[in-house]
Formats: structure tokens, C-alpha cells, sequence
């Protein structure tokens, strides 16, 4: 500045970064100063980055940015030519409004700096002619140049006729730069490798870009070695810069406004209540630093820009800053109270999301014109606006802030006056809505959600409309669904039961069985019986166990009809978006995609809604022991465990008498063919043998192979022949 200010002293600098530029000061004074060059590299390639470099350099040093211009430039300064051949050259273009600079962009054909030149150096050339063809052979137009020419000329240019000064590069852009190329990625390498070891180490170079380094762009990842201090932006550094910069307030003011917030409390607490993104009690604390912008609000700035942003460039800093300057400045001139309304964000992205793709055309258009001038017609439009971010936010588990498009939120976002537009707008908002789905603006979707209706999406909504029609009238397919669905949830929560009988482990298996008709088994196996009152009452269910007796080993499930309207709604939802794309067929076309991303999404909420209720109307099943007693354990896995052991004993109720842990070793002794296999276990005496006379009168009971049996039993002490065994079992 004139009056000697210098930026580091108009800016709050914590003290380590203070040090750090008095140091800087005392190391430039060691060498040839400080000098610092900064520049955007072109997007998508364009120029070598070393060219570009050098227009920087140049530019800094008050150089023609082009190659040919500024070596020609430099090269009259190390001959001591160029103050004679500027002043002999703007002394004849002065008068028509040029100066030297102007024209050197006609270097190779300029007959006045041809002239200028060789009456400064008149051993130079012998005419005009050949000062213009040693000009194009000496200074040559070039697309690029060996790393050893830019180290030259960088030199060159910082040094001039003092040491080489301690100098800044700072490089922007460097992801758009180099895209996908893998060439530009090796020359950004070789070009930052040169700057930093051939330069004395006086050259600090910077490179940035809108994300972290080598974060979003593989071939970046190669420049980490020569980028190695790494500095990100999070989103708090973001709102630090914002608040400081954009949204500072004198200290005057804070009070006024902390007073207005006050007073609207309830209004600001209640904006987007049950979401992730709702007032928290740390917003106290920044509350009157983000005024006219409100932390709920900002949050749900923060979410929709990621999720439309699709080349990431709203994440930058000057972007933000630049969103919230305009967002201050549309409420500067309104009354204390005023905040910033959510659709703000659609209008000052509006450009940006045409040009992405991420809004369509045919979508715009149908947005600008519902603004008829009418106060409805106003809020028609903003109505949606909003809509239209709230419905791009992701819904994946994990990444759900909880807002929806219903009338409630939508009001919420559209608050500008905290004193006064709450009643207002909860009152209009739900009637505008209703207004616009008559008019095929808008299409309801589920959970009382709205979505933006377009040509593709409204053919798409017909045929899902369609289709929902002929399943709801499809009452066989709807119940075969419905059975599909419950039988699957209790095989799968039945699947883990493993159950084994007694000290000798003996496996025993469960039988699943639906329907109407009782489970016929062979006696081995524990049958468990599973209705639901779509096709039973409970009554019938415990009747039937009631009958069957305390002897009976069948368990009887009963699943109660529960969220029964739910359930077939949720079941023809997915249904009827399933059969929709299908008939639809994925597209291949960028008009189409958004009405097959919300079926999609129809789709997948509504798989979602109809597990969610068979869970909880399978979890709610009660479990009854025949005889009528019903099982009280907490889940339908621990009841049907714990029915399953009471079982058991009444399929086999004379089991304990032949139950053993040593069945298994005998059994291997028999096996391996050791006439004294119940000897080897021990069992000598009365008991044993009862337990054997037990197990050959029981011996499916124990479920061994008869064989087996026999052969532990025909070597026994007392006597037990094969034909005698023989007879038991037949007995």
C-alpha cells in the first residue's frame, strides 16, 4: 500500500506463523531477497507446465508473459541495451497510443524496433531485414523447452544482476492441469524435482488444487515425493475463514442480533427437529458469528453441495466464500431477524448445475416458470427449488442427514423473516404442494414426500401406477408373496438352532412346516408348525396344541397380522418398481436416468419398509408347547430352542434310561470290531446291562445303526447272543 502496510500486518496471524515470516525476512536478507510468483495452470493441459511457469515469472518481473518477448527483453538488459531501445521505440508509438511492450507482440515484423535495435547495437546486423531473421532465429517461438533451458532462464530471470532471491511458486489447479494424462503428470514431476534441487535450494514451490493432494487423481500420487509438506482446508477451516472474512461483525452489533435470536429461539430450534443435521447446543456458541446464515441451514448447505457438485469445484474456499457474500448480500439491506432462506443455494448454483448436468433442462424450465408474479406462484418455484436439493441428498445407511421433502422441512428451509414466515409458510406450503400435483408438477412418493415431476419420470410414474393397480387386484400373487416372505425370514432365524439329546449328543433335526394341513414326520424329528393369522386365528392355533397333548413333541408357531395395510404396501411398492424397470429397461440416456433413479430409490425404500415389518412381525411370533403352554423367552429363536428341548424328551421319553457319554466310544469300539466293546468302557455290572437292554428295546431312540448295536452287544459278558439281540429288537 502507499502508506507502507503490508498484509501480514492487516491480518490476525497466530504467533508461530509471525516467527516464521521474521525469519523468512532475515533468510531473504541473506541471499537476494524475496520474491514471490503465482498463477492458475490452464485447465486440461494446454501449455507446458514449465512455459507456464515461466509466463508467471515473467509476469512478476514486469516481463511480456511470451517466450520470445521475454528472453529478447532479457537479453537487452544483460546487454545493457534495453532502456535505449524502449525509449528510441515509444518515442515513434507513443503518439498512437502504444507503448514498448505493445510492440514486441510484432517482434519478428516490427520495423521500428528493428530500427530501435540497430541504432542501439549497430554492429548487430548490417539492416533492418536481418535484425528481423536473427530475431526469429535467436528467439524462437517454442511449445515447450529442455528442463536445462527453464532452470537457465528461471535463473536468469530471478538474478539479474544481484544473488538469487529466495522464491515462492505457487501453482493452482494442479488436478484440473493434469486430468488424466499421464504425461503432463511426469512433466509437473520432472519440472518440480528441477525447481527444487537445481535452484541452490532457494525455490519453495506450492501446489494447489481443490482436493488433497494425490486424493482424488491417481496420477498424483507420484508428486507426493516433491510435495512434501501436506496442507488441507477441513470444513472448519472453511467456516473459520467465512466467519472472519464475509460474516465479521463490529462488537456493537453482536448484542442487537444475539437479542433478535433470542427472541425467535423457538423458531430456530425447531427447524429440521429429528434430523442429523437439526439444532444442536454448540450452535449457541456460533450462532451470532454465522447470522443472517443459520447453523441448521449452513449444515444443509454443506450436504446438498456435495451431492449435486459433480465436478467438485463448489468445495473450493473462494467458491464458499463467494456463495456466502452473496447470501449476505441479498439480506443486507432487510430488517434485523432476517436469515437467509435454504433455496437460496438452487438460485447461486443454478449456472454451475446446468453446465454439469446435474440439473436438466427440461427441470429448469419447468422451475422458472411456475413464478407467475402471485405470491403463490413465488413459492411454487421456491417450493421446488428446494425440492429439487433436498431430494439429490443421499439416502444410503451412513450417509442419511434425515431430511425429506415434506411439508414440515420444506416450510422450515423457506423461513427468511424469524418473526413472521414460520405461521405463514406451514400454513401455504402443504396447499402450494397439492396444487402442484394437480398440475403434474410434482408427484407424491412415499412416507409424504415430493418430487419433481418430469416428462420421463411422469411416464415412468404411469406405468408404476399401472402396475401397482393389477397387484393390489392380484390377491393370490399378493398372499403367495406375502408366505414367500414370512417363510424365508423364519428359515433364516430358525437356520442356527443345532440341537443334540442327552450326554451321548445325540443330533436331533427340526422340521419346518407351513400351512394349514399338520406336519407328517417319520418320528425321529421334532416338527415345528408355523401359521400366521393372514391365514389363521390364534385361537385355532392354540386349540390345535391344546389337542395335541402333553405328550405331542410338535411346536406350534403363530405369527400374529401385524402392520397388515403396511406390509401390502410396502410388497406392491417394490413390486410394482421391479415390474416397471423391467418392462422400462435400464436407459442409455442422460433425460431418463433421473426418473430411473428415483424408481430405483422407490424401489429400494420400499425392499427396505417391507423387511423391516416381516422382521418385526416374525420377531412378534409366540411359540406354544403341545398341551397349550406357551413359551415366554424373548426372541422366536430362544423360544423355539427352548420348546425344541421340551421336545425331545417327549419323542423319546424313555431316553435317559439308555443315555450315556460312553455310547460313542463303545460304537467305535464295535466299529474297529472288538468283541469286548462294552467292556472296554467299563460297563461290567447290573446297571450297565440294564442300560444295554435299554438302548437295544430304545435303539432309535438313540438313533444308532442296528449293526452297530448288535455287535456291541452279541460280545457282552452276560450272554447277550446275536440272536437274542436280534429278538429284542424285533420286540
Amino acid at each position: 500500500e502507499s502508506d507502507g502496510a503490508r498484509a501480514r500486518d492487516l491480518a490476525q496471524l497466530p504467533s508461530d506463523i509471525e516467527a516464521g515470516l521474521v525469519e523468512l525476512d532475515t533468510f531473504g536478507k541473506r541471499c537476494g531477497g524475496l520474491q514471490a510468483v503465482s498463477g492458475t495452470l490452464p485447465s486440461g493441459g494446454g501449455i507446458s507446465p514449465r512455459l507456464a511457469v515461466l509466463r508467471m515469472l515473467f509476469r512478476s518481473k514486469g516481463l511480456p508473459e511470451a517466450l520470445p518477448q521475454a528472453q529478447f527483453c532479457l537479453w537487452l538488459q544483460a546487454s545493457g541495451l534495453f532502456d535505449r531501445v524502449k525509449e528510441s521505440v515509444e518515442d515513434i508509438v507513443a503518439p498512437k497510443g502504444k507503448d514498448f511492450f505493445a510492440e514486441l507482440h510484432n517482434m519478428y515484423v516490427s520495423p521500428v524496433l528493428a530500427k530501435a535495435l540497430l541504432e542501439a547495437d549497430p554492429s548487430f546486423a548490417s539492416d533492418i531485414k536481418q535484425v528481423r531473421s536473427l530475431l526469429r532465429v535467436q528467439f524462437p517461438l517454442q511449445d515447450d523447452l529442455p528442463t536445462s533451458d527453464f532452470i537457465h532462464i528461471v535463473r536468469e530471470t530471478l538474478e539479474g544482476d544481484s544473488r538469487l532471491p529466495a522464491t515462492l511458486i505457487a501453482l493452482d489447479e494442479i488436478q484440473l492441469y493434469i486430468g488424466d494424462s499421464g504425461r503432463r503428470s511426469t512433466d509437473v514431476q520432472e519440472m518440480a524435482e528441477a525447481l527444487c534441487k537445481q535452484l541452490d535450494s532457494r525455490v519453495l514451490l506450492i501446489g494447489a488444487g481443490q482436493t488433497a493432494l494425490a486424493a482424488s487423481v491417481p496420477l498424483l500420487e507420484r508428486l507426493r515425493d516433491r510435495f512434501t509438506v501436506s496442507v488441507e482446508l477441513s470444513d472448519t477451516d472453511v467456516e473459520t475463514v467465512t466467519r472472519k472474512v464475509v460474516l465479521a461483525k463490529k462488537a456493537d452489533k453482536r448484542s442487537p442480533i444475539e437479542a433478535v435470536l433470542d427472541q425467535n429461539r423457538g423458531e430456530i430450534d425447531r427447524q429440521l427437529m429429528g434430523t442429523r443435521i437439526a439444532t444442536r447446543s454448540e450452535d449457541r456458541d456460533t450462532i451470532v458469528d454465522d447470522y443472517p446464515l443459520l447453523p441448521v441451514r449452513r449444515r444443509f448447505w454443506e450436504h446438498a453441495i456435495r451431492a449435486v457438485d459433480v465436478p467438485g469445484t463448489s468445495s473450493q474456499l473462494r467458491t464458499q466464500i463467494r456463495m456466502v457474500h452473496d447470501a449476505v448480500r441479498e439480506t443486507a439491506d432487510a430488517a434485523l431477524g432476517t436469515v437467509v432462506a435454504a433455496d437460496f443455494l438452487f438460485e447461486q448454483q443454478r449456472p454451475a448445475l446446468l453446465q454439469s448436468g446435474a440439473l436438466l433442462k427440461e427441470i429448469d424450465e419447468t422451475i422458472q416458470a411456475l413464478d407467475d408474479g402471485t405470491p403463490d406462484g413465488v413459492l411454487a418455484k421456491r417450493l421446488c427449488e428446494l425440492i429439487f436439493l433436498i431430494r439429490k441428498l443421499p439416502r444410503e445407511e451412513g450417509t442419511d442427514v434425515g431430511v425429506r421433502s415434506t411439508p414440515e422441512m420444506l416450510a422450515d428451509l423457506l423461513v427468511r423473516s424469524l418473526a413472521t414466515d414460520g405461521v405463514t409458510l406451514r400454513r401455504d406450503v402443504p396447499r402450494v404442494l397439492e396444487h402442484l400435483i394437480e398440475e403434474g408438477k410434482l408427484i407424491m412418493v412415499e412416507d409424504g414426500e415430493y418430487s419433481l415431476q418430469t416428462r420421463q419420470s411422469s411416464e415412468w410414474n404411469r406405468e408404476y401406477r399401472n402396475q401397482q393397480t393389477r397387484l393390489n387386484a392380484n390377491l393370490p400373487s399378493l398372499a403367495s408373496k406375502r408366505a414367500a416372505l414370512i417363510s424365508a425370514r423364519c428359515n433364516e432365524v430358525l437356520h442356527g438352532i443345532r440341537l443334540t439329546h442327552g450326554q451321548s449328543k445325540e443330533p436331533r433335526k427340526l422340521i419346518i412346516h407351513f400351512g394349514s394341513e399338520p406336519p407328517m414326520t417319520d418320528g425321529t424329528e421334532i416338527p415345528v408348525w408355523i401359521r400366521d393369522g393372514w391365514g389363521e386365528s390364534e385361537s385355532t392355533v392354540v386349540a390345535d396344541a391344546r389337542e395335541a397333548g402333553n405328550e405331542s413333541p410338535t411346536i406350534f408357531v403363530y405369527i400374529p397380522k401385524a402392520s397388515a395395510e403396511d406390509l401390502q404396501k410396502a410388497i406392491v411398492s417394490y413390486a410394482a418398481a421391479e415390474a416397471t424397470i423391467n418392462m422400462r429397461g435400464t436407459p442409455t440416456t442422460r433425460e431418463p436416468q433421473e426418473a430411473y433413479e428415483a424408481m430405483r430409490t422407490t424401489m429400494s425404500r420400499a425392499e427396505q419398509t417391507r423387511d423391516q415389518i416381516i422382521r418385526d412381525v416374525v420377531d412378534g411370533a409366540k411359540v406354544y408347547q403341545g398341551g397349550g403352554n406357551e413359551q415366554l423367552e424373548l426372541t422366536l429363536t430362544a423360544k423355539v430352542e427352548a420348546a425344541a428341548h421340551a421336545s425331545m424328551d417327549r419323542l423319546f421319553p424313555e431316553f435317559n434310561d439308555a443315555d450315556d457319554s460312553h455310547w460313542k466310544a463303545v460304537i467305535d469300539h464295535a466299529r474297529k470290531g472288538n468283541e469286548g466293546a462294552l467292556s472296554a468302557v467299563g460297563w461290567d455290572g447290573p446297571v450297565e446291562q440294564n442300560r444295554v437292554t435299554a438302548a437295544v428295546l430304545r435303539e432309535v431312540g438313540l438313533g444308532r445303526q442296528g449293526k452297530e448295536i448288535r455287535a456291541a452287544l452279541s460280545a457282552s459278558p452276560y450272554g447277550w447272543g446275536r440272536d437274542a439281540v436280534d429278538a429284542a429288537l424285533i420286540l
